[in-house]
């Protein structure tokens, strides 16, 4: 079976399928990486150990944000002589299942369902069920997937689960009200494309900021109403801004969907409507002190950020996933027209190094990043 794997500097190029391995800098970090292939699994349906579980093939794979931390750690450990698997999300084809398994036959194509902080199954973790999505062959418990419809394509489920499940999990806590304005943060991340996409065929008004004003145009066709671009390096990056305007024409923003709180909390609080939601669901450097880097987020006080949530009554919500039936919502959205996933490139095996700068170097990128095993 294969697997996309970071390698470690001092181990050989044995069992790393030819024309796979490469090496790009991430944080000034070089990564090595390169598709290793091991035995295949085996998999006895009729045990009692495996009568909850389901052994799937991997068809398409996609690199979160977070699999960057992961890299990261990688290359900075001391096991420069053994690999470390990535891969957050997948689409794979159920090959057998074990006995008690009633919700998937083979065949089916599934993706996995990070349903948190509950699975409803004692003993099943919530989350994601693996930080190796690249790995082909998969023994996963039955609570842990769910089956995508059959006229979705591979290279829109293998990066669906993450932002169709949290998205509609802050859209769902934020409880909408009709007529609402809406800042969308981080407007080109995979997250907050879910989030724009989402909120189009509902009654509110959608607003996205951003660093730049690349893809505007895309991004107005997916959902947005205005576009603000700002530069949060800066202490007082809303001052004197088309955005600071807005708020106040519209007396503050009602609600706002955050993935990125380090960034842009300090003063997005200030840009809210009396008793506004803001739900955030992570952060933008996670990575800086693994890689001994320099933030380039402009530091804050405490003060500077929980000063206008107290006077505004400001409702802070913290949001991990989000619960099976977001994800449920989010597959019958796309099914019924209502959600538009971007995909922006869908690789081959012997193309790892454009799929590697595609996720995380190229500034153009608009939509998610799918590597895919066979044709």
């Amino acid at each position: 079976m294969r697997q996309l794997a970071i390698i470690g500097s001092e181990r050989s190029s044995a069992g790393i399928v030819a024309g796979t391995e490469g090496t790009f800098e991430l944080e000034g970090i070089p990564v090595r990486f390169g598709i290793v292939e091991t035995p295949d699994l085996s998999f006895d349906a009729n045990t009692e150990a495996n009568a909850d579980l389901v052994f799937i093939r991997v068809r398409a794979f996609s690199c979160n944000y977070r699999d960057r931390v992961l890299m990261l750690r990688m290359v900075k450990s001391d096991r420069r002589s053994n690999y470390y698997v990535i891969g957050s999300e997948f689409v794979g084809e159920v090959i057998a299942t074990g006995r008690n398994v009633t919700r998937f036959e083979p065949g089916d194509r599934v993706i996995a369902d990070a349903a948190y902080p509950h699975t409803g199954v004692p003993g099943v973790l919530p989350g994601l069920p693996t930080n190796h999505g690249s790995r082909e062959l998969q023994i996963l418990h039955q609570r842990k997937l769910m089956r995508v419809p059959e006229t979705m394509p591979d290279d829109i489920a293998a990066g669906f689960t993450i932002g169709g499940q949290t998205t509609f999990s802050m859209i769902r806590r934020l409880d909408l009200k009709d007529g609402e304005n809406v800042l969308v943060t981080g407007a080109k991340s995979n997250t907050s494309l879910f989030a724009i996409a989402a909120l189009k065929n509902r009654p509110v008004d959608v607003y996205g900021l951003s660093s730049s004003d690349r893809h505007s145009e895309k991004l107005m066709a997916l959902g947005l109403k205005e576009l603000f671009v700002v530069d949060v390096s800066q202490r007082e990056w809303i001052k004197d801004t088309p955005l600071a305007a807005r708020a106040i024409e519209i007396e503050g923003f009602d609600a706002v969907i955050d993935p990125f709180s380090d960034t842009h909390l300090s003063r997005i609080a200030t840009l809210m409507a009396l008793e506004g939601r803001l739900v955030t669901c992570g952060s933008s450097d996670p990575y800086s002190q693994i890689a001994q880097a320099r933030s380039q987020i402009a530091s804050m006080k405490p003060s500077d950020i929980v000063t206008p949530i107290l006077l505004k009554n400001i409702a802070f919500i913290g949001n991990c996933l989000g619960q099976t039936s977001d994800l449920q919502a989010a597959l019958d959205a796309w099914c019924d027209g209502q959600l538009t996933v971007p995909v922006y490139s869908c690789l081959t095996p012997s193309e790892t190094e454009t799929f590697f700068s595609d996720t995380y170097l190229d500034p153009n990128r608009f939509g998610e990043v799918v590597l895919r095993y066979d044709p």
